[in-house]
């Protein structure tokens, strides 16, 4: 069995718009996932400290820390402050 590089396999499944942009999202998501997770461990709080800094359920922050990209700006900035970090959004062409 003949295998396959990870780039053959991207040019292969990544053959049209939609999925090239579904891609781009999935990693986008990646992205927020991993800086929230850092903030937090960076912090060295748990779900529960920032959910008490916020005044918000713990349920609240693991619904936040699981779909962040439906997440408002205001509600990552504050996310990032019971962190003791600030979010900086950036335009790129």
């Amino acid at each position: 069995m003949k295998g396959i590089t990870l780039d053959d396999l991207r040019k292969e499944m990544l053959d049209t718009p939609e999925a090239v942009r579904g891609y781009e999202e999935a990693d986008k998501e990646l992205m927020l996932l991993q800086m929230l997770y850092d903030m937090r461990e960076r912090a060295g709080l748990s779900k529960t400290d920032i959910a008490r800094r916020l005044n918000i359920e713990p349920s609240a922050i693991t619904r936040l820390e699981k779909n962040p990209l439906g997440a408002s700006v205001k509600t990552l900035s504050r996310y990032a402050a019971a962190c003791g970090a600030k979010i900086d959004i950036k335009a790129l062409y």
